[in-house]
């Protein structure tokens, strides 16, 4: 079985060491919305129970009765969300072989109660670290200020990018991999994942 955890250690990284990440464009089922309470908003944390109930079902193949060619059994993807202020996007991450014919026989068989989307995205270059529980303005800021001191440059300063490697709801033990998007125009990093 494919684990995420295990494979793609790197790009999945539990270390407060801060590393970069470069992501190219990948599928993902994704689901948008607002939350002035963030990871606490009951609306947000029913969005993302909803995607990724989409992703378990699809992630079960042929045994839930969905045709994917060259399936592979596999652990599905951890949730993640981009942040602008209150404003969120749901990602969460699929295989290489998942395309948007699978999406739509999943949909076919789901009975959802919020909507989930099937987009092809590309996370870019980011700088990571890992952080226990919500992740707070504070350290958004302090990691925004280490990026600009040694000379990178925040694509977009109001948006970060949140992946719940232990899943939702948070609590202080579980562990949230905080990612901001650079421009590798202004400085090109030593990356940790090219993925």
């Amino acid at each position: 079985m494919f684990d995420w955890e295990t494979k793609e250690r790197a790009e999945y990284s539990r270390s407060s060491q801060v590393s970069f990440v470069k992501l190219t464009k990948r599928s993902y089922l994704t689901a948008s919305g607002i939350a002035p309470k963030h990871t606490n908003e009951s609306s947000f944390l029913e969005k993302a129970d909803v995607v990724v109930n989409l992703a378990k079902l699809i992630s079960e193949g042929p045994v839930a009765g969905i045709d994917i060619p060259g399936f592979k059994n596999y652990r599905p993807y951890p949730v993640q969300a981009v942040w602008q202020g209150d404003a969120f996007k749901i990602w969460l991450k699929q295989p290489l072989f998942i395309n948007e014919t699978i999406y739509n026989q999943a949909m076919n068989q789901a009975s959802l109660s919020q909507s989930v989307d099937f987009e092809q995205l590309a996370e870019g270059t980011e700088i990571q670290t890992i952080v226990n529980g919500a992740v707070t303005p504070a350290l958004v800021s302090a990691l925004q200020q280490e990026v600009t001191e040694v000379g990178y440059q925040l694509i977009e300063p109001d948006s970060h990018r949140e992946l719940y490697l232990d899943g939702l709801p948070l609590t202080n033990e579980k562990q949230v991999l905080l990612r901001l998007a650079l421009d590798i125009n202004v400085k090109q990093p030593s990356l940790a994942v090219y993925n």
